[in-house]
C-alpha cells in the first residue's frame, strides 16, 4: 500500500513539473513579436471611437456615388481581395497590422495613419468634397449618436472621420501566431518544417532583409524584380500572408508558390539591377519549407462582423 501510494506522489510531482514549467522567451527574437498598438496622443484609443470608425469604415455613403467603401476594397476578410480592378488599378493593399508599419504603405509623405486616411477620404473613389460629406452624414441622426459618444459632443468634422477610421484601423491586428508562440517559450509551437523554414527564411533566402520586425516589414521601399516595373513598393507584412489569393502589389501572382519561385530565382526584371534581389539556390524542400514557416506567421482569425449602419 504504502509503494503505491509513493508511487502515485512520484507522478503527481513529475506531473506537477511538467505543467509548472515557466515558459521562458527567446530574448534574440522578442522584436519579431506582436505586442501591443501604440495609439498616437493626438488621437487616443477609446472603445466608442472605434466602433464609430468601423462603421463608417463599413458605409458607403462615405463616396461620392454612395458605392464604395473603405471594406470595399480593404477587405480585411480575404487581404487583396476587394473592389474589381476595373474600379482600382492595383489590388487595394491590406490593412492588417497597418498600425505597425513606420511609414505608411507607398506614400512617402503620409507618415502617420491618419495622413493615409485623410488622404483617401478624399480621393477619387471617396469623397472629394469634405463640406458635402460632413453634410451627408449630419444628416443621419444615427451618426449624431455615435459622434457624441466617441468625442462626448455631436459634432461632425472631416478631423473627426480621420480620427476615428484611423483609430479602428489600428485595432484590425493579426497576432498570437505560431510562430509569435514558439517565441513566447512554447516550444512545440513550430513544426520541424517550420524551424527549417526559419532557417531558409534568415540564411539561404535573405528574405529577412527586408521582412523584419513585429510587422516582418521594414517598411522601407524596395523594387520587386517584376519585369516591366521601376517603382519602388513598400515592404508588405508577411503576417497572414499565406490566407491571401492574390500576391504582390499588383496581383501578378495567384499563389505563394509562384511568388517564392519569382525571388528565389532574383526576380525577372531587366531595367532594374538590386542587389538585394539575387537568385538563391533553394532546393524544392527549401521551397516548402519556407512556405510552411510563412503558414507559422497566421496569427488568430480577425473576425469583422459588418456593424448596423445608421439609416438615412
Amino acid at each position: 500500500m504504502k509503494r503505491i501510494f509513493f508511487l502515485i506522489l512520484f507522478l503527481v510531482s513529475i506531473l506537477g513539473l511538467i505543467v509548472c514549467k515557466e515558459k521562458k522567451p527567446i530574448p534574440e527574437l522578442e522584436g519579431f513579436v506582436v505586442k501591443n498598438v501604440i495609439h498616437p496622443s493626438n488621437n487616443p484609443f477609446n472603445q466608442e471611437k472605434v466602433e464609430l470608425g468601423k462603421t463608417l469604415y463599413f458605409d458607403s455613403r462615405l463616396s461620392f456615388n454612395q458605392d464604395v467603401s473603405c471594406a470595399s476594397c480593404h477587405n480585411t476578410a480575404s487581404p487583396s481581395e476587394g473592389f474589381p480592378r476595373t474600379k482600382i488599378h492595383n489590388p487595394a493593399p491590406s490593412l492588417t497590422n497597418v498600425a505597425l508599419y513606420k511609414d505608411v504603405f507607398k506614400d512617402p509623405e503620409a507618415r502617420e495613419l491618419e495622413d493615409l486616411v485623410k488622404d483617401k477620404v478624399h480621393s477619387k473613389l471617396l469623397f472629394q468634397n469634405e463640406t458635402k460629406l460632413i453634410q451627408r452624414i449630419s444628416s443621419i441622426q444615427g451618426y449624431k449618436e455615435l459622434f457624441e459618444k466617441a468625442y462626448g459632443d455631436p459634432e461632425i468634422s472631416g478631423e473627426r472621420i480621420v480620427l476615428a477610421l484611423s483609430t479602428f484601423q489600428r485595432t484590425i491586428v493579426s497576432k498570437n501566431s505560431s510562430f509569435d508562440k514558439f517565441v513566447m517559450g512554447e516550444e512545440t509551437a513550430l513544426t520541424p518544417a517550420q524551424i527549417r523554414g526559419w532557417d531558409v527564411f534568415q540564411n539561404k533566402a535573405k528574405c529577412i532583409q527586408c521582412h523584419q520586425g513585429p510587422n516582418f516589414s521594414d517598411s522601407e521601399l524596395h523594387t520587386t524584380g517584376l519585369a516591366g516595373i521601376k517603382d519602388k513598393v513598400r515592404t508588405p507584412t508577411l503576417r497572414d500572408v499565406t490566407k491571401k489569393k492574390t500576391f504582390m502589389h499588383n496581383g501578378i501572382f495567384g499563389s505563394i508558390e509562384d511568388t517564392v519561385n519569382h525571388f528565389a530565382e532574383g526576380g525577372h526584371s531587366k531595367a532594374v539591377h538590386d542587389p538585394m534581389l539575387r537568385p538563391a539556390e533553394l532546393s524544392d524542400q527549401d521551397k516548402k519549407d519556407l512556405i510552411e514557416f510563412l503558414k507559422a506567421l497566421e496569427g488568430e482569425p480577425i473576425q469583422l462582423e459588418i456593424p448596423s449602419i445608421p439609416k438615412a
